[in-house]
């Protein structure tokens, strides 16, 4: 009886050790052991900030796929799928509120091999005249692959992120008009408003670009203008003032560029008005000085006079 009992526990030690080692050794634990891996990297091309509006900035993208693999027996299993390919759905799930982005494919068919495998794909990105420049923008890509035989599928959010770049703009009205008449002796003002449309602080430099010979201009130093803020600045103009008659009629031309203010060599197109003034009248040179002199000698005379009648 003993050695029945014995016979039996040997007989069943022997049979658990073999499923366990068939177990082991069974397709089934290979497909634990087999996962499909995907990342997402970024081209070379997001170093320099996407500028809003006027720019459609194609990123480029690396999509690497490769099969992790734990145990030796997964390496037979993993042979037989060499240089087949697997199907990777790409997908946008989210971008910052100021961009738009799309992808020139949503599909890629890589090849399965005993590392790493790509293939590459553009994110088309256009941001729009709200973006902050030097600020973070961000687009969610969802990559995900199927099931394939024995090797696992995958699925995982990546986050990829850029800088939006500096948009100068600046808006430019003369509230009074372009054209002015005055006479020699007066000074045509042209009150200049300006308007930052750009993403950030904006400075605003003039420079008097075309003025005729015998004519004077000022305008103030530069400005600068916070975020969808407004300013003024003032040009004032002086026609000849040589003696006789003038009928002068001449335009002036002043350049307005903008830059961002924390580092003011980033410039923008400038801007360019033109102002017409006409200048008609005699002048006389001294003309007042002399009517003064004359008036007060008049009116000492008329004093001695008087006083010589007294006596």
């Amino acid at each position: 009886m003993a050695k029945f009992i014995k016979s039996t526990v040997s007989t069943i030690f022997l049979l658990v050790l073999l499923v366990n080692l068939f177990a082991v050794s069974s397709p089934v634990n290979a497909v634990s052991t087999m996962h499909s891996n995907i990342d997402i990297v970024w081209g070379n091309n997001i170093v320099k900030p996407v500028i809003p509006r006027d720019e459609l900035r194609q990123l480029n993208l690396t999509v690497n796929y490769k099969v992790d693999w734990g145990r030796d027996f997964a390496y037979g299993a993993l042979q037989a799928y060499m240089n087949k390919l697997v199907l990777v759905d790409l997908q946008v799930t989210e971008f910052s509120p100021w961009c738009i982005a799309t992808l020139s494919v949503t599909t890629l068919l890589i090849p399965i091999s005993w590392g790493v495998s790509n293939s590459t794909l553009a994110l088309n990105v256009q941001l729009t005249e709200n973006a902050p420049a030097f600020g973070e923008g961000y687009v969610k890509i969802l990559a995900s692959t199927h099931k394939q035989g024995l090797i696992e599928g995958f699925e995982k959010e990546f986050t990829l992120e850029f800088t939006p770049g500096y948009l100068p703009r600046i808006n430019v009205n003369l509230p009074e008009g372009t054209a002015k008449n005055i006479n020699p002796t007066e000074s045509a003002v042209f009150p200049i408003e300006i308007s930052n449309l750009g993403n950030a602080r904006t400075t605003v430099f003039f420079t008097i670009e075309d003025i005729p010979n015998g004519w004077t201009a000022v305008i103030d130093n530069d400005i600068t203008l916070i975020e969808n803020g407004q300013s003024s600045a003032t040009l004032t103009v002086k026609p000849p003032r040589d003696f006789g008659f003038h009928y002068d009629r001449k335009s002036i031309m002043i350049k307005l560029t903008p830059a961002r203010a924390e580092n003011t060599t980033e410039l923008g197109k400038p801007s360019f008005v033109t102002v017409l003034v006409q200048s008609r009248g005699f002048y006389t040179p001294g003309f007042e000085a002399i009517t003064l002199i004359g008036a007060t000698a008049i009116v000492l005379l008329c004093i001695t006079i008087i006083r010589k009648k007294k006596k």
